[in-house]
């Protein structure tokens, strides 16, 4: 996740929320989904912190 444009992360973020309400995810695929959400949220949350200085 190499200096990625908050964008272009919120972006990722949103299509794995929209994949994981629909349901048809495996276990496995749901917590590296999670894994990869968690990810993205703390890089967004970051963009925001330094955008906001």
């Amino acid at each position: 996740m190499a200096k990625e444009r908050f964008e272009e992360a919120l972006e990722k973020l949103e299509e794995i929320v929209r994949k994981m309400e629909e349901g048809e995810m495996t276990l496995e695929e749901s917590l590296k989904a999670f894994e990869e959400g968690v990810k993205l949220s703390r890089l967004c949350a970051k963009k925001l912190d330094e955008a906001d200085r």
